[in-house]
């Protein structure tokens, strides 16, 4: 929570003198024209980063922004994955909304989530996940509140679907992929709202229940892999969708941090992953 604290007022010196929009180079794995590099993301990777090294511990970081590991002299105690900043077009073109930045902490054994932290810039929200329980707080006065998720279960529960289509190559996926879905949908008496935001700050929102279905195609792990340690929780579902519409289930592989999933979906129930599926 400090080190976000920190950062949040960071970030919001930075984006009120209109500075740190500057383009460092290209992401890995990822078209430029869908994202790329700013300062802004070098800024909170090095907050993050300094933050690392006051600890104790060797930690292997992977990041959208590249790969080392904190202190090679000794044996790795945690890898990290983090999107240092998520929503870096947004803030390129000065638009204040869903600007974020997202962790999650991996047993480097078992490669399991150990917990997650992130931080809604602009709401000024904290969130911390652990052991299956999510708590978020105002950095305002910082306390904590225990969220006790309640999933909705079917497509007319009032559910919230999420999907990223800011970027055309995106819209014009989910255009190719979902005509049969979006009208399925629509014959609802009660149909789904689509929020049109993805990445790795929708899990945060999906542990609160804000979001209850997260649908992405080429979906790229390094927007995944930091927000995984939010769906711990009971019934949370995450599958890559393969061939003939078979569930795979997702799990962090390091190794695939700059690839993408062709076809994905995320879930606070396994019910409605298999209402979407049957529609799709």
């Amino acid at each position: 929570m400090t080190m976000y604290d920190e950062l949040n007022t960071i970030v919001k010196t930075l984006a009120f003198e209109g500075k740190a929009k500057g383009i460092i180079g290209n992401v890995e794995g990822r078209d430029p024209k869908e994202d790329r590099f700013l300062e802004i993301d070098k800024v909170c990777e090095d907050h993050i980063v300094s933050h690392i090294n006051k600890s104790p511990f060797s930690v292997e970081v992977y990041s959208e922004h590249g790969h080392f590991i904190s202190n090679p002299q000794k044996e790795v105690s945690f890898i990290l994955s983090v999107d240092p900043f998520d929503g870096t077009s947004l803030y390129k073109s000065g638009i204040p909304a869903e600007w974020w930045s997202v962790l999650t902490i991996y047993n480097p054994i078992t490669l399991k989530p150990v917990c997650a932290a992130a931080i809604d810039f602009i709401r000024e929200e904290f969130y911390y996940s652990e052991d299956g329980v999510l708590r978020y707080c105002n950095l305002r006065d910082k306390k904590l509140i225990d969220v006790q998720l309640k999933p909705k279960k079917d497509l007319e529960s009032g559910l919230v679907l999420a999907t990223y289509s800011m970027s055309p190559n995106y819209s014009l996926l989910w255009s190719e992929n979902t005509d049969k879905l979006l009208k399925g949908l629509n014959a609802l008496n009660n149909p789904p709202r689509i929020w049109p935001n993805g990445g790795s700050c929708i899990y945060p929102w999906m542990a609160r229940g804000l979001v209850d279905v997260y649908l992405m195609f080429d979906e790229p792990n390094s927007e995944v892999n930091p927000g995984l340690g939010f769906v711990t929780q009971e019934n949370f579902c995450i599958y890559e969708i393969t061939e003939g519409k078979k569930l795979l289930e997702y799990s962090f592989k390091p190794e695939l941090n700059d690839k993408k999933i062709k076809s994905f979906i995320a879930s606070t129930n396994h019910k409605l992953v298999e209402a979407i599926i049957d529609l799709l």
